[in-house]
Protein backbone atom coordinates (compact mmCIF):
# COMPACT_ATOMS: atom_id res chain seq x y z
CA UNK A 1 0.00 0.00 0.00
CA UNK A 2 1.11 3.17 -0.87
CA UNK A 3 1.01 6.09 1.46
CA UNK A 4 -0.53 9.31 0.65
CA UNK A 5 1.14 11.12 2.16
CA UNK A 6 5.38 12.43 2.45
CA UNK A 7 8.30 12.11 4.07
CA UNK A 8 8.25 16.31 4.02
CA UNK A 9 4.88 15.89 5.86
CA UNK A 10 6.47 13.80 8.35
CA UNK A 11 9.36 15.92 8.81
CA UNK A 12 7.20 19.13 9.65
CA UNK A 13 5.25 17.05 12.25
CA UNK A 14 8.30 16.09 13.97
CA UNK A 15 9.70 20.28 13.80
CA UNK A 16 6.62 20.93 15.16
CA UNK A 17 6.45 18.49 17.48
CA UNK A 18 10.22 19.09 18.96
CA UNK A 19 9.90 23.18 18.99
CA UNK A 20 6.57 23.29 20.55
CA UNK A 21 4.55 26.41 17.79
CA UNK A 22 4.24 26.31 14.15
CA UNK A 23 5.99 29.97 13.81
CA UNK A 24 9.49 27.76 15.47
CA UNK A 25 8.54 24.94 13.41
CA UNK A 26 8.66 26.82 10.39
CA UNK A 27 12.34 28.98 11.08
CA UNK A 28 13.89 25.54 11.82
CA UNK A 29 12.67 24.07 8.24
CA UNK A 30 12.98 27.20 6.46
CA UNK A 31 9.77 27.51 4.84
CA UNK A 32 7.05 29.77 5.93
CA UNK A 33 4.16 29.29 8.43
CA UNK A 34 1.52 28.30 6.43
CA UNK A 35 3.70 25.32 4.46
CA UNK A 36 3.96 23.97 7.78
CA UNK A 37 -0.25 24.45 8.83
CA UNK A 38 -0.64 22.99 5.16
CA UNK A 39 1.31 20.07 5.46
CA UNK A 40 0.28 18.94 9.04
CA UNK A 41 -3.63 19.59 7.85
CA UNK A 42 -2.98 17.47 4.54
CA UNK A 43 -1.28 14.82 6.94
CA UNK A 44 -3.96 14.67 9.20
CA UNK A 45 -6.72 14.45 6.20
CA UNK A 46 -4.57 11.26 4.78
CA UNK A 47 -4.83 9.63 8.37
CA UNK A 48 -7.28 10.06 9.35
CA UNK A 49 -7.00 11.40 12.79
CA UNK A 50 -5.99 14.46 14.38
CA UNK A 51 -2.32 15.27 15.48
CA UNK A 52 -2.70 17.96 17.04
CA UNK A 53 -4.58 20.41 19.31
CA UNK A 54 -4.24 24.12 18.46
CA UNK A 55 -3.89 26.81 21.10
CA UNK A 56 -3.63 30.31 19.39
CA UNK A 57 -1.29 32.11 21.23
CA UNK A 58 -0.05 29.24 22.85
CA UNK A 59 1.38 27.22 20.20
CA UNK A 60 0.43 23.61 19.64
CA UNK A 61 0.48 20.38 21.77
CA UNK A 62 0.52 16.93 20.57
CA UNK A 63 -2.70 14.15 20.95
CA UNK A 64 -2.11 10.73 21.83
CA UNK A 65 -2.98 9.80 18.20
CA UNK A 66 -0.31 12.46 17.31
CA UNK A 67 2.77 11.03 19.89
CA UNK A 68 2.38 7.95 18.38
CA UNK A 69 2.65 9.30 14.72
CA UNK A 70 5.83 11.29 15.49
CA UNK A 71 7.42 8.32 17.27
CA UNK A 72 7.10 6.42 13.91
CA UNK A 73 7.90 9.63 11.92
CA UNK A 74 11.17 9.96 13.42
CA UNK A 75 12.09 6.12 12.41
CA UNK A 76 10.80 6.53 9.01
CA UNK A 77 12.83 9.62 8.44
CA UNK A 78 16.24 8.14 10.01
CA UNK A 79 15.55 5.41 7.81
CA UNK A 80 14.78 7.43 4.54
CA UNK A 81 18.47 8.94 5.35
CA UNK A 82 19.71 5.69 5.58
CA UNK A 83 18.33 5.17 2.23
CA UNK A 84 19.99 7.67 0.76
CA UNK A 85 23.32 7.69 1.93
CA UNK A 86 23.30 3.89 0.63
CA UNK A 87 22.26 4.93 -2.59
CA UNK A 88 24.70 7.95 -3.38
CA UNK A 89 28.00 5.68 -1.49
CA UNK A 90 26.98 1.87 -0.70
CA UNK A 91 30.43 2.10 1.37
CA UNK A 92 30.55 5.63 2.56
CA UNK A 93 30.62 5.86 6.34
CA UNK A 94 27.38 6.07 8.73
CA UNK A 95 26.47 9.44 9.42
CA UNK A 96 23.76 11.20 11.01
CA UNK A 97 22.28 11.60 14.19
CA UNK A 98 21.81 8.50 16.65
CA UNK A 99 20.31 8.55 20.31
CA UNK A 100 20.96 6.21 22.99
CA UNK A 101 19.08 5.97 26.23
CA UNK A 102 21.49 5.35 29.34
CA UNK A 103 20.44 4.79 32.86
CA UNK A 104 21.71 7.35 34.72
CA UNK A 105 24.64 6.10 36.86
CA UNK A 106 25.60 3.91 33.97
CA UNK A 107 26.71 7.24 32.01
CA UNK A 108 29.68 8.31 33.76
CA UNK A 109 30.76 4.79 32.79
CA UNK A 110 29.75 4.34 29.26
CA UNK A 111 28.75 7.41 27.38
CA UNK A 112 32.86 8.81 27.42
CA UNK A 113 34.06 5.90 26.18
CA UNK A 114 31.57 5.50 23.20
CA UNK A 115 31.79 8.83 21.98
CA UNK A 116 35.92 8.74 21.97
CA UNK A 117 35.15 4.99 20.27
CA UNK A 118 32.36 6.48 17.81
CA UNK A 119 35.08 9.43 16.69
CA UNK A 120 37.60 7.01 16.08
CA UNK A 121 35.50 4.73 13.91
CA UNK A 122 32.25 6.38 12.74
CA UNK A 123 33.61 10.01 13.00
CA UNK A 124 30.53 11.50 10.74
CA UNK A 125 27.37 10.11 13.26
CA UNK A 126 26.56 12.21 15.69
CA UNK A 127 25.58 10.43 19.14
CA UNK A 128 23.66 12.35 21.56
CA UNK A 129 21.94 10.83 24.79
CA UNK A 130 19.16 10.87 27.40
CA UNK A 131 19.83 9.93 30.61
CA UNK A 132 17.39 9.27 33.76
CA UNK A 133 15.57 6.84 35.22
CA UNK A 134 13.32 3.56 33.92
CA UNK A 135 10.37 6.00 33.11
CA UNK A 136 12.04 8.60 31.30
CA UNK A 137 14.01 5.95 29.21
CA UNK A 138 10.89 3.85 28.55
CA UNK A 139 9.26 6.99 27.80
CA UNK A 140 12.27 8.41 25.12
CA UNK A 141 12.00 5.22 23.43
CA UNK A 142 8.44 4.51 23.36
CA UNK A 143 8.08 8.56 21.37
CA UNK A 144 10.76 8.17 19.26
CA UNK A 145 13.13 10.29 21.36
CA UNK A 146 16.25 7.53 21.37
CA UNK A 147 17.04 4.52 19.35
CA UNK A 148 18.11 2.04 21.64
CA UNK A 149 18.56 1.98 25.54
CA UNK A 150 21.38 0.87 27.87
CA UNK A 151 19.87 0.09 30.84
CA UNK A 152 18.97 -2.76 33.92
CA UNK A 153 16.12 -5.06 32.94
CA UNK A 154 14.60 -4.51 36.39
CA UNK A 155 11.99 -1.75 36.56
CA UNK A 156 12.13 -1.75 32.82
CA UNK A 157 9.06 -2.99 32.26
CA UNK A 158 7.11 -5.47 29.85
CA UNK A 159 6.83 -5.26 25.70
CA UNK A 160 10.08 -4.21 24.96
CA UNK A 161 12.84 -6.21 22.98
CA UNK A 162 16.01 -6.86 25.33
CA UNK A 163 19.70 -8.21 24.75
CA UNK A 164 21.58 -9.03 28.01
CA UNK A 165 25.31 -7.63 28.18
CA UNK A 166 26.25 -8.55 31.72
CA UNK A 167 24.21 -9.65 35.03
CA UNK A 168 26.38 -7.86 38.05
CA UNK A 169 26.12 -9.19 41.59
CA UNK A 170 25.43 -6.21 44.43
CA UNK A 171 28.62 -5.62 45.92
CA UNK A 172 28.99 -3.46 49.55
CA UNK A 173 30.91 -0.17 49.58
CA UNK A 174 32.23 0.52 53.04
CA UNK A 175 34.73 3.29 54.23
CA UNK A 176 38.29 1.39 54.28
CA UNK A 177 39.22 1.81 58.14
CA UNK A 178 34.92 -0.10 58.38
CA UNK A 179 35.62 -3.54 60.35
CA UNK A 180 34.44 -5.34 57.20
CA UNK A 181 36.68 -3.48 54.66
CA UNK A 182 39.13 -6.40 54.68
CA UNK A 183 36.95 -9.56 54.30
CA UNK A 184 36.94 -10.85 50.58
CA UNK A 185 33.19 -11.47 51.37
CA UNK A 186 30.19 -10.63 53.78
CA UNK A 187 26.73 -11.91 54.70
CA UNK A 188 23.98 -9.45 53.99
CA UNK A 189 22.88 -9.86 57.62
CA UNK A 190 26.16 -9.09 58.96
CA UNK A 191 24.67 -5.08 57.69
CA UNK A 192 21.60 -5.68 59.78
CA UNK A 193 22.87 -3.20 62.48
CA UNK A 194 24.87 -0.50 60.95
CA UNK A 195 23.40 2.61 58.75
CA UNK A 196 22.47 2.13 54.56
CA UNK A 197 23.30 4.85 52.49
CA UNK A 198 20.40 4.56 50.20
CA UNK A 199 21.43 6.04 46.64
CA UNK A 200 18.09 6.58 45.15
CA UNK A 201 18.74 8.34 41.55
CA UNK A 202 14.93 8.01 40.97
CA UNK A 203 11.88 4.97 41.00
CA UNK A 204 12.84 1.71 40.40
CA UNK A 205 13.95 -1.48 42.44
CA UNK A 206 17.42 -1.04 41.71
CA UNK A 207 18.92 0.49 45.19
CA UNK A 208 20.39 -1.56 48.33
CA UNK A 209 17.19 -1.40 50.14
CA UNK A 210 15.62 -3.49 47.98
CA UNK A 211 18.02 -6.07 48.13
CA UNK A 212 17.99 -6.14 51.76
CA UNK A 213 14.74 -6.68 51.70
CA UNK A 214 14.93 -9.37 49.27
CA UNK A 215 17.34 -10.85 51.33
CA UNK A 216 14.43 -10.62 54.49
CA UNK A 217 16.61 -7.78 55.86
CA UNK A 218 16.04 -4.41 57.34
CA UNK A 219 19.12 -1.76 58.19
CA UNK A 220 18.65 -0.09 61.32
CA UNK A 221 18.73 3.15 59.78
CA UNK A 222 18.94 4.77 56.29
CA UNK A 223 20.25 8.00 55.16
CA UNK A 224 19.44 8.64 51.48
CA UNK A 225 20.70 10.53 48.60
CA UNK A 226 19.91 10.94 44.65
CA UNK A 227 23.70 11.42 44.09
CA UNK A 228 26.05 9.49 44.04
CA UNK A 229 29.12 11.30 44.90
CA UNK A 230 27.75 12.33 47.78
CA UNK A 231 26.66 8.72 48.88
CA UNK A 232 30.19 7.56 48.23
CA UNK A 233 31.07 10.42 50.43
CA UNK A 234 28.61 9.37 52.88
CA UNK A 235 30.30 5.85 53.49
CA UNK A 236 33.74 6.86 53.15
CA UNK A 237 33.10 9.50 56.31
CA UNK A 238 31.55 6.18 57.86
CA UNK A 239 28.37 7.45 58.23
CA UNK A 240 27.44 3.87 57.29
CA UNK A 241 27.37 1.67 53.79
CA UNK A 242 25.99 1.26 50.31
CA UNK A 243 25.38 -1.64 48.29
CA UNK A 244 25.87 -0.39 44.67
CA UNK A 245 26.17 -2.15 41.42
CA UNK A 246 28.53 -0.15 39.03
CA UNK A 247 32.40 -0.53 40.69
CA UNK A 248 33.76 2.81 40.50
CA UNK A 249 37.12 3.18 38.68
CA UNK A 250 38.52 4.78 41.51
CA UNK A 251 38.61 3.75 45.47
CA UNK A 252 38.82 7.13 46.75
CA UNK A 253 35.97 9.56 47.36
CA UNK A 254 35.06 13.18 45.55
CA UNK A 255 36.82 14.27 49.03
CA UNK A 256 39.84 11.84 49.14
CA UNK A 257 38.94 9.64 51.15
CA UNK A 258 39.56 5.99 51.15
CA UNK A 259 37.21 3.51 50.25
CA UNK A 260 36.48 -0.51 49.82
CA UNK A 261 34.30 -2.73 47.72
CA UNK A 262 33.42 -6.03 49.10
CA UNK A 263 31.51 -8.66 47.49
CA UNK A 264 28.35 -9.97 48.91
CA UNK A 265 28.02 -13.99 49.92
CA UNK A 266 26.25 -15.82 47.36
CA UNK A 267 22.32 -15.73 47.27
CA UNK A 268 21.97 -12.15 46.62
CA UNK A 269 20.18 -11.74 43.17
CA UNK A 270 22.19 -10.02 39.93
CA UNK A 271 20.86 -7.81 38.12
CA UNK A 272 20.89 -8.00 34.27
CA UNK A 273 22.36 -4.97 32.27
CA UNK A 274 20.40 -4.88 28.96
CA UNK A 275 20.15 -3.30 25.49
CA UNK A 276 16.49 -2.57 24.58
CA UNK A 277 14.26 -1.89 21.86
CA UNK A 278 10.46 -1.86 20.61
CA UNK A 279 9.92 -5.03 20.03
CA UNK A 280 8.24 -4.22 16.51
CA UNK A 281 11.08 -2.02 15.02
CA UNK A 282 14.57 -3.01 13.64
CA UNK A 283 17.58 -1.13 14.23
CA UNK A 284 18.93 1.27 11.87
CA UNK A 285 22.73 1.37 10.11
CA UNK A 286 23.60 3.97 12.79
CA UNK A 287 21.86 2.38 15.66
CA UNK A 288 23.36 -0.98 15.37
CA UNK A 289 26.68 0.46 14.97
CA UNK A 290 26.18 2.26 18.84
CA UNK A 291 25.14 -1.31 19.61
CA UNK A 292 27.96 -3.43 18.75
CA UNK A 293 30.50 -0.92 20.32
CA UNK A 294 28.40 -1.39 23.46
CA UNK A 295 28.35 -5.13 23.05
CA UNK A 296 32.11 -5.35 23.18
CA UNK A 297 32.50 -2.69 26.22
CA UNK A 298 30.08 -2.74 28.92
CA UNK A 299 30.51 -6.07 29.67
CA UNK A 300 34.57 -5.15 30.46
CA UNK A 301 32.94 -2.01 32.40
CA UNK A 302 31.07 -4.04 35.10
CA UNK A 303 34.03 -5.10 36.68
CA UNK A 304 33.81 -8.26 38.51
CA UNK A 305 36.21 -7.69 41.20
CA UNK A 306 34.99 -4.85 43.40
CA UNK A 307 37.89 -2.16 43.76
CA UNK A 308 39.87 -2.96 40.55
CA UNK A 309 40.19 -1.05 37.56
CA UNK A 310 40.47 -2.07 34.19
CA UNK A 311 39.77 -0.28 30.79
CA UNK A 312 38.45 -2.42 28.49
CA UNK A 313 39.83 -2.74 24.71
CA UNK A 314 38.94 -0.77 22.62
CA UNK A 315 37.64 -2.05 19.60
CA UNK A 316 39.90 -2.45 16.37
CA UNK A 317 39.25 0.50 13.21
CA UNK A 318 38.05 -2.37 10.51
CA UNK A 319 40.31 0.11 8.14
CA UNK A 320 43.51 -0.20 10.12
CA UNK A 321 43.74 -3.67 11.30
Amino acid sequence: MVPHFSLRQLAYLVAVAEAGSMTSAAEAQHVSQAAISTGITDLERHLGVQLLVRRPGHGVSLTEAGAGVVADARRALAAAADVQVRARAPHADLRGPVTLGCYRTMAPHHIPALHQDLQRLHPALELSTVEGGQEELRRALTTGACDVLLTYEAGLGPGLHTETLVRPSPYVLLAADHPLAGRPTIRITELADDTLVQYSPGPGPLGGLHVMHEAGVLPRRVVESTEIEVVRSLVARGVGYAILLQVWPTPLSIEGLPLAAVHLESGVPDHAVVLARLPDRQLGRRAQAVVELLRSAVPARFNPTPGSSTRPPVPEDPEHG
